[in-house]
């Protein structure tokens, strides 16, 4: 192939990459803008924990990402944040997680609200374990916070209103029994049934002094303990600069685990099922998203069609004449490899072709490139002169195309003239 094929090829090829890269950017996947609300470890967006998960760091307690469910895989760990998770924990991933916080562990809870379709609102297999729920705004409850009287609310400026509140289990909601214990702004006699943690309140809301609703509380559970949250956001990313909330959660970590723990953060309950590499990510997008696929298909079809526009099938003749044919004539051979090179654009290759008889003529060996061709009519011109065949074929090498009849004439005359008298 002659430089200028060789450029056009890479011309060609640097056009489709230049292209694919400009259309995989347009149509790239959309997971780099997060609009979904995820409390999780990883996410650096201001709805994400991975601020709250440093901060623990710089208070030499370890922490770790947890990629599995909390049933029929790894062991519970002693210190786990679950922070509204999108994946409720099952009633086994439930017993397990409390068997592990009454041996001694430690479990930061912030239930995710699940409105329902009736007028009450989803109660998780976990909640009712702890037995807690959400409770339906009215006006006035979400006001006038106030940290409850505990060392892990001393010191600390006033509080932010939450956007949520918490409140005790009804007895008709906890089954029937009455040993439970009253959560701050419930009536009395109208808790539960069966046994629950006791709760130590931190922080209270609402304009009724007699009725206040829970925002935080600590809940010692067997030998471990449970601190619980209305709400996740007081720990996110945008928040958990600003809120005094989170200096809570904090410090009750930082009381109930030792240097020698990790805090694990349940992104399994984020619906984070492991590690993804920026290749997989492209992987995922190129064969698992229509835009991919398309974009993949147009690729290799101009791939295809660059290779088949440069590809040569096989050779211009059969390597035996046809039996049922006539062998072909030298003036027909010649005129049909005249052609094929021709079409192939191959100019400049015939006219080399044609001076190798110029060369054997001198006994020297046929030109590979035009610079010999060249060197081969200067050497001639030094040896007999100037003449106007040798000046015709430089002449026509000169031209874009090559001008094979003038190199051919310019050939014939001058091989004339020299078997001439």
């Amino acid at each position: 192939m002659s430089g200028t094929g060789r450029f056009r090829t890479f011309a060609w090829v640097a056009a489709i990459a230049l292209g694919a890269g400009l259309a995989a950017y347009l149509a790239r996947p959309g997971g780099r803008t997060a609009l979904d609300v995820r409390r999780s470890s990883f996410r650096t967006t201001p709805d994400g924990a991975a601020a709250f998960a440093r901060g623990l760091e710089r208070f030499d307690r370890s922490t770790a990402p947890r990629l599995t469910p909390l049933a029929d895989a790894d062991p519970v760990p002693g210190a786990l944040v679950l922070l509204s998770p999108t994946v409720v924990p099952s009633p086994a991933e439930v017993h397990a997680l409390l068997e592990r916080v009454r041996r001694g562990g430690t479990l930061v809870y912030s239930p995710r609200l699940f409105p329902a379709i009736s007028s009450a609102l989803r109660i998780t297999p976990l909640m009712d374990s702890v037995g807690i729920a959400f409770r339906v705004p009215r006006p006035g409850d979400l006001e006038e916070p106030e940290w409850a009287a505990h060392p892990l609310t001393e010191d600390l400026r006033a509080p932010t209103a939450p956007r949520r509140a918490l409140r005790r289990m009804t007895s008709r909601e906890l089954g029937g029994r009455r040993d439970a214990e009253p959560l701050e702004g419930d009536i009395p006699g109208e808790a539960g049934t069966r046994s629950i943690p006791p709760v130590q309140t931190l922080l209270t809301t609402g304009r009724n002094q007699i009725r206040r609703w829970t925002g935080a509380a600590l809940m010692p559970f067997g030998e471990g303990h449970i601190i619980v949250l209305s709400d996740a956001e007081p720990l996110s990313n945008g928040r958990v600069g600003d809120d005094p909330l989170a200096l809570v959660v904090m410090r009750a970590l930082l009381t109930h685990t030792t240097p020698a723990d990790t805090i694990f953060f349940a992104e399994f309950h984020q619906g984070i099922r492991g590690y993804e590499s920026t290749a997989r990510r492209w992987a995922g997008f190129v064969f698992g998203t229509a835009r991919g696929r398309t974009l993949l298909q147009l690729l290799l079809a101009a791939f295809l069609a660059l290779a088949c526009a440069g590809l040569r099938f096989g050779a211009p003749t059969t390597a035996a004449p046809p039996r049922d044919r006539e062998r072909r004539s030298p003036l027909e051979h010649v005129s049909a490899l005249g052609d094929l090179y021709q079409k192939a654009r191959a100019r400049r290759t015939a006219a080399l072709l044609l001076l190798a008889r110029l060369a054997r003529s001198v006994r020297r060996p046929p030109p590979r490139d035009v610079a010999e061709a060249r060197a081969l009519i200067r050497e001639l011109e030094a040896r007999r002169g100037e003449q106007p065949s040798l000046a015709r074929i430089r002449r026509g090498l000169r031209t874009d195309p090559v001008d094979l009849t003038m190199v051919a004439a310019g050939i014939d005359d001058h091989l004339g003239r020299r078997a001439g008298p």
